[in-house]
């Protein structure tokens, strides 16, 4: 592979990308369950697309930022090593992020005031934010959570609608996901602090899912919305996906190095996307969960050539 290419696509974290547009697909599909609405891929893909790019656009930033710190604790990554240049990463950023805004306009006005909020709680986590104990992590899972929301909001067109008693699941998975990101950012803190022991931060995003995976079966059994079938496959998965959290989380094996498990939360989170889909119900919403699932085999395969953390 190029060289160039190949260390843009480090500085991408090219694994992690897979994990991006199945939050709004699956935020999309609970949106299109829950209020019946008519699905369109005109939506879908633009909400989609604005997630992607501006997850782009949070990575450059951070490594931009990072750039001092990095010559020093990690003189091997693309900035520092030189294999790209500092303004080009500043252009791709600046064209990710309006390109990332642009396309949530398409989507709807709502979709682009949540991006509007998530470009600029990225901007505010790499300006600060992330040096701060609480703020940081916050942040980073409010980040993760705003991207499912762009998926629901290309849905509505009343916002507002997400708060009724149908918009439940919507929220649960927000929650989900925020709350999820949340412990892996904890975790994550000590990435570079390979004396220090996670203790309890190791388990936070493992009782993120155990708290609310199970929360949406109760929330779409008590709407009538949850048929038999889709109930079957998104039990499975969901055991699946805690296991997986609980294994790869290295909740078993304590010496498991703090980046392989944070990349493994990362990689999780395929499953937890695939979960929300499966439950959406419908061949897209099982189709989606399948493509989802099998974006956690391809993951672990560019991770061991690319990092995730």
């Amino acid at each position: 592979m190029n060289t160039r290419i190949e260390s843009w696509l480090r500085l991408l974290r090219v694994p992690n990308l897979l994990t991006v547009p199945g939050d709004p697909i699956a935020g999309y599909l609970l949106a299109v369950l829950c209020f019946g609405i008519e699905p369109s891929l005109l939506k879908l893909l633009p909400a989609a697309g604005a997630a992607l790019c501006l997850y782009c656009f949070g990575l450059l930033l951070n490594d931009m930022v990072d750039l001092k710190i990095d010559l020093e604790e990690r003189p091997e990554r693309p900035l520092p090593a030189g294999h790209v240049s500092f303004n080009s990463a500043r252009n791709a950023a600046v064209a990710f992020g309006v390109t990332g805004l642009n396309c949530a306009l398409f989507a709807g006005v709502p979709v682009l005031y949540a991006a509007a909020l998530l470009s600029t709680l990225i901007i505010f986590y790499n300006a600060g934010f992330k040096r701060l104990p609480v703020v940081g992590v916050v942040t980073m899972g409010l980040c993760r959570g705003l991207s499912f929301l762009l998926g629901c909001f290309a849905a509505l067109a009343q916002p507002d609608k997400i708060l009724s008693s149908a918009g439940i699941p919507l929220l649960l998975g927000f929650i989900a996901i925020t709350l999820t990101f949340i412990g892996i950012s904890a975790v994550a803190r000590n990435e570079m602090d390979e004396e220090k022991s996670l203790g309890f931060q190791r388990w936070l995003p493992f009782t993120a899912l155990l708290i609310t995976l199970p929360g949406m079966v109760f929330a779409l059994s008590a709407l009538k919305l949850l048929n038999q079938s889709s109930a079957m496959v998104y039990i499975f998965l969901m055991v699946m996906t805690l296991m997986r959290s609980w294994l790869l989380g290295g909740l078993m094996y304590k010496a498991q190095p703090v980046p392989a498990t944070i990349g493994a939360h990362i990689r999780n989170h395929l499953m937890v996307q695939a979960c929300l889909c499966a439950v959406a119900g419908g061949g897209t919403g099982l189709v989606a969960a399948a493509i989802l699932v099998l974006g956690s085999q391809v993951f672990a395969s560019l991770s061991r050539r690319f990092y995730s953390s």
